[in-house]
């Protein structure tokens, strides 16, 4: 039968149309879920931290590079591998040098290897480097600590600084047949005095010892034979390399330890704290010990004659073999807590409370 409007099909009522447009909707919907991951607008995802690795492992620690070029994870990644990776100055005795048995050793050298243990590394790896590269290395990632007798410096970028490992002072050397002559910084106004190339020295000589005419030394020699030649009249040295070199120099003399008072501290990539509190943990625990004073009497001890001799007019003690500062506090004092009174008494006369020796004259309170 023909409808009125001359066309063949089915004609919709007003529910069968609304019927037909759901359906439509419908099938757009499904279409869309179907096809969404090439629609325009892409798909969007949300990372999270406890991802899994694409090789189907679990991503293990590692170090990686934070903003700014600092390390992070250090401490995960030197427990996973076991080793940690410390950068030091190649030849730099006392602190890390190649000994007569061909083997690392040195006061940097021996310390590094109980900071390890103490982090739960089973060994440390030694890197070289000059002293001023280094920190660089450690931005990189090259390398995990520092240990090369870098006084804290907040100048250097990305990097932050441990818990002292060894209390020093710049020392005072003269010629020995100087020694009456010159006895302590008082006696250097306007003389000429020798440092090595170092910004740290340079800045206490120019502030404690007036109108000084200072020579700058560096590479491999020349401020101790400066004195031997008597092109200068004293030398302003770090305590420490200074007891290692004068043993080659015997017609030099320290006359005064301690001029300052400064610290070695290792160096850690800035944002690593766990690593800070660990090493500072494993320093602190070690300094505590005997071991630890004995490690400096190995590496660190040196002796001067000036210090032998008598002090007219004083109350004085001299140290005999295995004497300890608390034990002369206790014998000669009655109280062994009272060291810290002979110690501050001869901070110019010894380089520290550990290093003590045989004929050595203290003065006493």
């Amino acid at each position: 039968m023909a409808n009125g409007s001359g066309g063949g099909g089915v004609r919709l009522t007003g529910p069968g149309k609304f019927l037909l447009f759901l359906v439509g909707l419908a099938v757009l919907a499904f279409a869309a879920w179907t096809y969404r991951d090439s629609l325009p607008f892409g798909r969007t995802t949300t990372s999270t931290s406890n991802s899994t690795s694409t090789s189907g492992a679990p991503a293990g620690p590692s170090t990686t590079t934070a903003a700014g070029g600092q390390q992070a994870g250090v401490l995960a990644r030197v427990r996973q591998s076991g080793v940690l990776r410390v950068g030091m100055e190649p030849d730099a005795p006392p602190l890390h040098f190649i000994n007569a048995r061909k083997q690392e050793d040195g006061f940097d050298f021996r310390l590094a290897g109980v900071v390890a243990e103490g982090l739960g590394a089973q060994r440390i790896q030694v890197v070289e480097a000059d002293y001023e590269d280094l920190p660089d290395l450690l931005r990189r990632g090259d390398i995990d600590v520092i240990m090369a007798g870098y006084v804290p410096d907040s100048s250097i970028a990305d990097v932050v600084w441990s818990n002292g490992y060894l209390d020093f002072g710049l020392a005072m050397i003269v010629h020995e047949g100087m020694t009456s002559t010159f006895r302590s910084v008082r006696d250097l106004t306007g003389k000429r005095i020798a440092i090595y190339d170092d910004p740290a020295a340079d800045r206490w000589v120019r502030e404690n010892i007036p109108n000084a005419r200072i020579s700058r030394f560096s590479g491999d020699d020349g401020w101790f034979e400066a004195v031997e030649r008597n092109d200068a009249d004293a030398l302003i040295y770090d305590y420490p390399f200074a007891a290692e070199e004068i043993k080659a120099h015997p017609r030099t003399t320290i006359v005064q330890y301690n001029l300052n008072q400064s610290r070695y501290a290792v160096g850690i990539p800035a944002g690593n704290y766990d690593l800070v509190y660990e090493v500072n943990q494993a320093i602190d625990r070690f300094r505590a010990t005997p071991q630890y004073t004995e490690l400096m009497r190995e590496y660190l001890s040196s002796e001067s004659d000036v210090f032998t001799r008598p002090i007219a007019g004083r109350r004085t003690y001299t140290v005999k073999a295995g004497d300890t500062l608390s034990r002369i506090a206790g014998t000669e004092l009655n109280d062994q807590n009272r060291w810290r009174e002979i110690w501050d008494l001869n901070r110019d006369r010894v380089a520290n409370e550990n290093l003590i020796y045989p004929r050595l004259v203290l003065l006493m309170p």
